[in-house]
């Protein structure tokens, strides 16, 4: 029971006091945005990566992490997450608290995932874009056993073979729209197995019972190196740096194909926006490095960069391409 205080005035007060409380921590927030910025980071940082040990964009996220750890004076420390296409990583970091110690490596993958099923988490909504840390193009490969030299070669093999050659993919995942696009394009028929990944697809290729594979060019190489498989074509805009002789899905005849993996790196909505911008001037410090470049290069990332805005826009144009493919995609299915 309140005294020396009318009861209908209570309310008021109550709100005058609530929105005094609401200005009082803005202007806090506001005047202690740079003092946070300037002690963060005070411990270690998180990055976590949705897919396992050895794969391209976690081979990626160790180098950029140990540069990271010396520029930002704390440890950044990798946490391969796995699983459900990358969902379960991307629900997790969606989830951390927003205040930049535990941060997002993830790719093109993740895009293609708002568009198959029903994410629990959105790269628009739930994410606040860091930085592009470089692209990749997958590698079209065929097992040594395999006739065909060239893209052009495999797919008049498709067309004398209809329906009796294989594909390694996994729903929803890259290689499957890449398979599909294919088929699409060159109006033939190659068959698509599913896998969990296309590294679990490797035994069957190197057994002759796949016959075309598509994954990124850091996992062909290793293939084509033990002359277990033939990279006829790479998808990207331009040929791949690591491979000169390669010729790209455009030059082939399918432009349609020539598609690219991006990399980036996210952090949790409301992640306070002097934090973002320390984290992506960190990672371009990396990137700007000779040695880490160059490690970077010798898996054959390609360079593409760019802070906060570059990786916003650059988001916002992938989401709406891979929708396009998704829809088509589906469209065709039917």
């Amino acid at each position: 029971m309140m005294t020396g205080v009318h009861a209908s005035t209570y309310p008021r007060l109550v709100s005058r006091r609530t929105a005094g409380i609401g200005i009082a921590a803005a202007v806090l927030s506001t005047t202690h945005g740079p003092a946070v910025a300037q002690e963060f980071p005070n411990r270690a940082i998180t990055v976590v990566c949705p897919f396992g040990p050895g794969t391209a964009i976690d081979i990626i996220g160790r180098q950029l992490a140990q540069h990271m750890t010396g520029t930002l004076g704390q440890s950044v420390i990798v946490d391969n997450r796995p699983g459900a296409t990358g969902n379960i990583a991307t629900d997790y970091v969606a989830k951390a608290a927003p205040n930049g110690y535990t941060i997002y490596i993830t790719s093109t993958s993740i895009i293609v995932n708002q568009f198959v099923g029903a994410p629990a988490s959105s790269l628009t909504r739930d994410f606040e874009p860091i930085a592009i840390s470089g692209t990749l193009p997958y590698a079209i490969l065929v097992p040594t056993s395999l006739p065909a030299q060239t893209l052009q070669e495999l797919v008049a093999l498709a067309k004398a073979r209809p329906g009796k050659l294989n594909y390694a993919g996994y729903v929803g995942g890259v290689p499957q729209f890449l398979g599909e696009m294919l088929n699409r394009t060159a109006n033939v028929n190659i068959v698509m197995v599913p896998y969990k990944s296309t590294t679990d697809a490797a035994n069957d290729f190197i057994a002759d019972r796949i016959q075309v594979l598509f994954t990124p060019v850091p996992s062909g190489l290793p293939f084509q190196a033990g002359k277990q498989g033939r990279i006829i074509a790479v998808t990207g805009e331009k040929r791949a740096t690591i491979l000169p002789d390669v010729p790209t899905t455009r030059e082939a005849g399918f432009p349609d194909l020539a598609v690219e993996v991006g990399f980036f790196f996210l952090a949790p909505a409301g992640t306070p926006k002097p934090i973002v911008e320390r984290l992506s001037s960190a990672i371009a410090t990396g990137l700007h490095d000779p040695k880490v470049w160059a490690a970077l290069a010798a898996q054959g990332v390609e360079k593409k960069e760019g802070g906060p805005d570059e990786t916003r826009a650059y988001l916002a144009a992938e989401l709406r391409k891979w929708e396009a493919i998704v829809k088509q995609s589906a469209a065709a299915a039917k």
